[in-house]
Order: structure tokens, then C-alpha cells, then sequence
């Protein structure tokens, strides 16, 4: 035999392995045991008498057919998850509602305008704000966890479709002689002989990999001499004329009200981009009037929204 009954769960379980790479993690995410998960997943390579994963010490790997098999698992798992929130949304004439998730480089505005977007078409709209990092935004949107998400310079992703609504450089902070202090703006390759204070990987994978590498193929490595997750941590460690900190446009307007000098970096890979967020198969008719006006309204603010890193955010908290 080589088909058979799946169910929903079994799909996941695939699609979980595949996207993790690593059983303990797979069934973490699936709330399964790992035992169980290996046991389960035996029974769906016997039932299509095919290997999906290669096993080592390092997680697993999906093979050629497990490639082909995850394709059309994942389009059937998002059909269903989408089919039971429609279902739920609709049930008892219940009042329409979105799920928004907002990264946690948001502007003070930014959740205010989120929650007071209101639609002609949908007027008993309700919106629940849901905040994380833009890696863990981009998951859940990917599980229907969400329907849109406000994500801070995205990595390619197929699966998600997403608009810019507003761009702002890093800022380079640093003591008023550091021998960058004459320069109005300043190139990456510039900041390479000198020791960086540096936001912590977890803040955001894609960017702070992204300006290793991209210093690394211009001059020496990057000297990370400390690496932050709060703002005033990054200021208190500029404690000599050659150190220099990575801040955004708010960090850096707050360090100068201190005593120090801001100039941008001038690279046009190196931007903080905020993205408005969705699946690019979401056909909802409700999440494309939503997007249609929060541009729209976003148009509407002046001056520009500015973009803020957790690493500026206080102690504790969490967004």
C-alpha cells in the first residue's frame, strides 16, 4: 500500500521535522514526546513506504521525497488551520476579529494605530495585539497563528508576502574624539578597525548575521568587544575615544542628549525596514481591506514612523 488515511496531525508532524531540523525540537513544538514522535513517524514512512528523513547526530535531514511530501503537506495544513479560524470567526455571527503580531522594534505609536483601524465593510471588528521577536512573528504567521504581523526587516521567505511602510538607518554612536566624529555619515568598511558594541543575536538572527558577514567580506572581522539587549548597557560601554555603538535612530537621538556624537551608516543593505506582514496565500478578504487602510493611515503620519530595537526596551520587558 502506498497511500492511506493522514490525519491533520501527521501532516503537522512532518512539516514540524522538516522546518526544525531536530526531533527534541519537533516535538517540543508538537507537545509530543520525543519517543513518540520517532514511533509516529515510522508509521507514516511504512504507510508511503518511503523515507522522508535521514537520521544523524546532528537532527535530521529531509530527503527528496520528504521535500516533495512536505510541499503539499504544509498547503493542506494551512488549508485546515485556516478553514477551523474562518469557521470559528463565523460561528454565532461572532464579530470579526484579527490577530496581529508586532515585532518588538515597534514605534510608541504603532499598536494604537494597529488597534483603531476601522473598516467600512467590518464594523464590528475587534483586533487581538500579540508582540515577539520578528523570527517568532514570522512562525506563527506561518502556523495561523496570525493573520498579519508587524516584522522589522524580514528575510526571503515564499510564504510570506509583506509591504515597507517606513526605512531608517542604523545610527553609529561614539565619544565626541573618536577619529570617526568628523564624518557626517559613515560606510561599513570604515567601522572595521574599531572595537563594536553590538546587539545580541537573539534580537533579530537575520541582521545581526547579515553585518558579520557583510564586514567580514570588506575588511577583518568585526571586533565585538560587548553585546547588548539594553540601551543604557550600550552608552555606559563607550567608555573610550575608540569604541563606537550600533544604536537606532531613537537609541542614538537619547545618547546625544548625553554628551555623544551620531552619525548613520550610509549601506543600503544595512536598513531597518518595518514590514506589514502576511501569508502569501491568505485570500481573506478582511485582512486586505485591514492592510489596505493601515497603509493608508500610515501615509497619514507626520513625521515618519521612526523604528526602535529591543535592545532599547527597559529591563524585563519582553515584547
Amino acid at each position: 500500500m502506498t497511500g492511506g488515511q493522514f490525519r491533520i496531525r501527521d501532516l503537522e508532524l512532518v512539516v514540524a521535522l522538516h522546518e526544525e531540523g531536530n526531533m527534541t525540537q519537533a516535538a517540543k513544538r508538537l507537545g509530543m514526546s520525543e519517543p513518540a514522535l520517532s514511533k509516529q513517524l515510522r508509521q507514516i514512512e511504512r504507510r508511503i513506504q518511503t523515507s522522508l528523513f535521514e537520521r544523524g547526530n546532528g537532527g535530521v535531514v529531509t530527503t527528496g521525497s520528504g521535500r516533495a511530501f512536505v510541499a503539499h503537506a504544509t498547503e493542506s495544513v494551512q488549508a485546515f488551520r485556516r478553514a477551523v479560524h474562518e469557521a470559528q470567526e463565523s460561528k454565532h455571527n461572532a464579530p470579526h476579529r484579527l490577530h496581529i503580531g508586532v515585532s518588538t522594534c515597534h514605534p510608541p505609536n504603532l499598536i494604537e494605530i494597529l488597534c483603531t483601524v476601522e473598516l467600512r465593510l467590518y464594523k464590528s471588528l475587534s483586533v487581538e495585539i500579540v508582540t515577539a521577536y520578528s523570527f517568532e512573528l514570522i512562525g506563527k504567521l506561518q502556523h495561523h497563528e496570525l493573520d498579519l504581523a508587524i516584522i522589522t526587516s524580514p528575510p526571503p521567505n515564499a510564504l510570506i508576502t509583506s509591504a515597507c511602510f517606513a526605512t531608517n538607518p542604523f545610527m553609529i554612536v561614539f565619544r565626541e574624539g573618536h577619529p570617526l566624529s568628523g564624518k557626517a555619515s559613515v560606510k561599513l568598511h570604515e567601522l572595521g578597525p574599531y572595537p563594536w558594541v553590538f546587539f545580541n543575536r537573539n534580537i533579530h538572527h537575520h541582521m545581526h548575521d547579515l553585518i558579520l558577514q557583510r564586514i567580514r567580506a570588506k575588511c577583518e572581522p568585526a571586533g565585538v568587544c560587548h553585546s547588548v539587549s539594553q540601551e543604557e548597557h550600550a552608552v555606559a560601554l563607550l567608555t573610550d575615544n575608540r569604541v563606537l555603538a550600533w544604536l537606532t535612530p531613537t537609541g542614538a537621538e537619547r545618547a546625544v542628549r548625553s554628551g555623544f556624537k551620531s552619525i548613520p551608516l550610509d549601506d543600503s543593505q544595512i536598513r531597518l525596514e518595518m514590514h506589514l506582514a502576511t501569508l502569501a496565500n491568505n485570500k481573506s478578504s478582511l485582512v486586505s481591506e485591514y492592510v489596505r487602510t493601515f497603509m493608508k493611515r500610515i501615509e497619514e503620519q507626520r513625521p515618519p514612523l521612526q523604528l526602535q530595537l529591543p535592545i532599547w526596551q527597559k529591563a524585563g520587558d519582553h515584547l
